[in-house]
């Protein structure tokens, strides 16, 4: 039987957790308890939100109607396990942790609650156009979960463990490793006294481009020309701080699919 009113019980007071607390505090869902292996950090998210922090498995409401596990994916299983029987159901929050670690556990029903965004702890954003990606063991539990999400975001998506591991992955190629070749630019104009902000307009225009299509067929640059001259001064340039390897196999890998798309 669906909750009334749905309630929150939040288990974690990480980055996302954070976030999320604040999104559902925001939609007027009700978080009546912030659970943290610290209590400091418990109390910090629960202040914000007026829930109660605890730092007790052994203190959490069994009558709650969804329970969030919103914690590293190595520690999901140890925790799940401990918590007491609820009367709820139980979701986690990780892309790449299949719905099966719940399996044996004694709850109304468990599933998957994925908000497919980066998140940090100072920088609280609105979750309206984050994709939150759901899956249930049965029919009821998913369509809380998806009233839950309903009220956070307009995209939500159904999408099982296998999907959702290679979402998780992409995400890894298209934020992490993204954000870590900005880390690189940033790294190679201000060493050589030029502004990083010379260098924001040219990832505007790159983004927006890739957002038009396959982005492999907006490539530009000295790989896609195969300019062996241009790649190989490239290539010494970087040999001081250790990235010419990393140049050479990025420059191949954009050559490689080039010619996938060739057939």
């Amino acid at each position: 039987m669906q909750c009334m009113k749905q309630n929150v019980v939040l288990v974690g007071a990480g980055n996302l957790a954070t976030s999320l607390a604040i999104a559902l505090h925001n939609a007027g869902v009700p978080v009546s308890q912030v659970y943290s292996r610290t209590i400091e950090s418990a109390r910090s998210l629960a202040k914000v939100i007026g829930a109660e922090p605890i730092n007790s498995v052994e203190h959490i409401l069994t009558n709650a109607c969804i329970y969030i596990v919103a914690l590293p994916d190595d520690v999901i299983p140890q925790i799940i396990f401990k918590l007491p029987q609820v009367s709820g159901i139980i979701a986690h929050t990780s892309g790449s942790t299949p719905v099966s670690v719940f399996e044996g556990i004694d709850a109304k029903g468990y599933g998957v609650f994925y908000p497919f965004q980066t998140f940090s702890r100072n920088r609280v954003i609105p979750f309206n156009n984050i994709p939150i990606c759901l899956e249930a063991n049965n029919v009821e539990t998913f369509k809380q979960l998806e009233h839950l999400a309903g009220n956070l975001s307009s995209i939500v998506v159904p999408m099982d463990s296998e999907k959702r591991k290679w979402l998780h992955l992409s995400g890894v190629f298209a934020c992490n490793f993204t954000n870590h070749m900005l880390a690189l630019a940033y790294r190679l104009t201000t060493e050589h006294q030029i502004s990083f902000d010379v260098v924001k307009p040219l990832v505007e225009e790159t983004v927006r481009k890739a957002f038009e299509g396959n982005p492999a067929h907006f490539q530009t640059g000295p790989a896609i020309r195969n300019d062996k001259q241009i790649m190989e001064r490239h290539a010494q340039m970087l040999s001081a701080i250790g990235l010419t390897d990393l140049y050479k196999e990025l420059s191949l890998s954009i050559q490689n699919l080039a010619k996938e798309l060739k057939g």
